[in-house]
């Protein structure tokens, strides 16, 4: 497998498991930052074998959305799965930390978790002048 294939598995890999789209995800410009703070912080082996069978698991013709993401649950994300791959893939894209230190001020700006509730984070991506006159989004009608 080639290296820029692993990025767009990896792309393709923390859509699902964000829940987020592949054009939000590309759209908080981290995409080549989180992949590189990957290869930079885990075994070749194990980011290998996570790209592989996840490249399988895509790429199964017999499988429906549900069953992907029923393995990617299953299979994937437990700690004792690829040193833990998936479950800092998620932890990476929402909070823009690596084994609880932050990557860059971008990372925490970009963090996916302002987004999931609605916020901005707090000294950055203010909402503008007059915003605390309209209701939360998860209030609105």
């Amino acid at each position: 497998m080639e290296p820029n294939s692993q990025t767009k598995l990896f792309l393709e890999v923390s859509a699902l498991l964000t829940g987020f789209s592949k054009t939000e995800l590309k759209a908080t410009g981290m995409l080549e930052s989180y992949y590189n703070t990957i290869l930079k912080n885990l075994d070749k082996e194990d980011i290998d074998y996570f790209f592989l069978d996840i490249h399988l698991l895509l790429n199964h013709k017999s499988y429906t959305e549900k069953d992907i993401e029923a393995i990617l649950a299953s299979k994937f994300i437990a700690n004792s799965s690829y040193n833990g791959l998936a479950k800092s893939i998620i932890i990476l894209w929402y909070t823009g930390n690596w084994g609880g230190e932050v990557i860059s001020s971008a990372s925490y700006i970009q963090g996916l978790m302002w987004d999931a509730i609605h916020a901005h984070p707090p000294g950055a991506k203010q909402p503008g002048y007059g915003s605390w006159a309209e209701l939360p989004l998860s209030v609105k009608k």
